[in-house]
């Protein structure tokens, strides 16, 4: 079978929308308040960190994954537990994703409908993109960032609305709830692209990686400083209280009766993101349950792991409550080990190795 390659712009793209895709229609850092535009800067910029990890070591050791890493660092077995230990998080994460898009299309536009009738279908396209491989869905990625794009330009249509009051006074309830927002941020959503430790490897130039990822993280981090504050200059300190700010916001724009709710776009946007978000998910963890188990091919788990998926998102949290509590309040500690523990324990190690091969080296 072809060697799936992804070009820069490809996976610029991806990153992208993985990291806005979802989080552009949420509130972030809602602890912080109107404050929240400073914690998503402080946050974009301590997760450079953890994304430069995750991508010096696939530059380290080229065309591998951090499972395959992992086993050329520790070993068969570890790398094999590795392996199970980011299936899960991938599947885990991609779980919480599909549960969100579910609430957010039964409370924004449909109802009525049932939950079977909007999470089936949305697997099904799911499990097609992740079949055709991440090469196709960075192109698809490529387009779908346009409409992202032309989300956020329809901000300059609230301009009448904004209110400058609604920022100050600037800090006023010290730094805590800022960097609580930040530690917050830094487990959703940008923390979370630790699963692309397993597509980084398929770059076509593995020497461009860490300029890729951070020109995606910048991007990223401008997009969603930029909805937070438009939602935050329209709705004040409401927006950080709101389940879907940027849907409220959008009610706002009204252009001499002519361009009117243009809000249903923030439901496509989500759902792309969602779709973008679900689909890199569900690649990551097949791949990675394929490298801890005999077969190597990882489009044999994407059935039984898409519909394992969409089964969980009926029993694993017990109302909409406990998922938002687990979402805001637990995952950023959750998730430390798979974003921080893991890879820097990894990157540590291939260092020390690294070193001790040059030392072993005879001198001229």
């Amino acid at each position: 079978m072809k060697l799936e390659q992804l070009s820069s712009r490809g996976l610029t793209a991806l990153m992208i929308m993985w990291l806005v895709g979802t989080p552009l229609s949420v509130p972030l850092a809602a602890s912080a308040g109107h404050d929240a535009w400073i914690s998503i800067i402080l946050g974009a910029i301590v997760s450079y960190i953890i994304i430069w990890m995750y991508t010096h070591l696939c530059q380290l050791y080229p065309g591998k994954t951090l499972v395959e890493i992992g086993e050329v660092l520790f070993g068969a077995w570890a790398g094999r537990i590795i392996g199970f230990i980011y299936a899960w998080y991938s599947f885990h994460l991609g779980v919480l994703i599909l549960k969100n898009f579910i609430e957010y299309i039964l409370i924004i536009a449909l109802p009525e409908t049932s939950p079977l009738t909007v999470s089936a279908p949305m697997m099904g396209i799911v499990l097609w993109a992740a079949y055709a491989g991440m090469e196709v869905l960075s192109r698809c990625s490529i387009s779908l960032l346009l409409l992202v794009l032309v989300e956020a330009m329809l901000s300059i249509l609230m301009v009448k609305d904004f209110q400058p009051d609604h920022l100050l006074p600037l800090v006023d309830r010290g730094w805590m709830p800022i960097l609580e927002g930040m530690t917050e941020l830094i487990g959703f959503p940008f923390g979370e692209s630790i699963v692309f430790a397993m597509i980084i490897p398929q770059i076509n130039n593995i020497d461009k990686a860490k300029k890729t990822v951070l020109w995606a993280l910048i991007t990223s981090g401008f997009l969603l400083v930029l909805s937070n504050v438009r939602n935050t200059l329209v709705l004040g300190n409401i927006s950080s209280k709101l389940i879907y700010p940027s849907y409220v916001a959008y009610q706002y724009i009204s252009i001499a009766e002519f361009l009117e709710r243009v809000e249903p776009i923030t439901i496509v946007t989500f759902l792309l993101g969602a779709f973008v978000k679900i689909s890199v998910c569900l690649y990551a963890s097949a791949k990675s349950f394929s490298l801890a188990m005999p077969s190597k091919q990882y489009r044999l788990y994407l059935i039984p792991l898409s519909l394992l998926m969409l089964q969980f998102t009926f029993f694993l949290y017990k109302n909409d409550m406990e998922m938002i509590k687990f979402s805001t309040k637990i995952w950023q500690w959750y998730s430390v080990p798979f974003q921080i523990i893991i890879p820097l324990a990894m990157l540590l190690t291939a260092l020390i190795i690294k070193r001790k091969r040059m030392h072993s080296l005879p001198h001229s």
